[in-house]
């Protein structure tokens, strides 16, 4: 009786163990997405001086200001920022369980349609560049919004500097 009593302990203490490791298993793995994320959001924090690195619930958003990557009125990479992608790429592809949305942007200065191709240059540009550091294309998205989402009022030149920008969205792939 007593050995008896012995063994169903132990059988349910195994049970126990195996709930548990379980119901631990479940919870990293619906957690490891944003596990990811946060560790990617922490290394390119590290890494890119220069822009603007946040996270947004699943997601995170890097905005190299206008300056860095452009001059006015141009969709041409400046040479100085390409050290600088060199170690964005590195980090993306590290973390190659994402995808990348390039979006370009303009200040209101100009014709609507000059600025909606110049925009759409624009995230090409920088999708080339990251492309050109081994990031593969089927990971990144492009698209070109004008003026349709200003950061800054477009009133003052400061305002239209901050408005002239390239940001990425770096998404966590579902698909994964």
């Amino acid at each position: 009786m007593k050995r008896m009593l012995l063994t169903s302990r132990y059988c349910l203490l195994a049970l126990m163990a195996v709930v548990l490791m379980a119901s631990c298993a479940t919870s990293k793995k619906s957690s490891s997405p944003q596990v990811y994320m946060n560790k990617q959001y922490k290394e390119l924090k590290n890494v890119l001086n220069e822009a603007e690195v946040s996270i947004i619930k699943d997601s995170l958003k890097v905005i190299f200001p206008n300056n860095v990557l452009f001059a006015t009125a141009s969709d041409q990479v400046n040479e100085s920022v390409k050290p600088t992608f060199s170690h964005f790429a590195e980090v993306l592809n590290k973390y190659n369980k994402t995808k990348i949305l390039i979006t370009g942007h303009t200040d209101n200065t100009g014709a609507a349609s000059y600025n909606r191709d110049l925009s759409e240059r624009r995230a090409a540009g920088a999708k080339q560049l990251l492309n050109s550091f081994n990031v593969s294309n089927e990971r990144m998205f492009t698209w070109g919004l004008s003026d349709r989402d200003p950061i800054a009022p477009n009133d003052t030149e400061a305002g239209k500097a901050k408005n002239r920008r390239v940001e990425f969205v770096i998404l966590y792939d579902v698909k994964e």
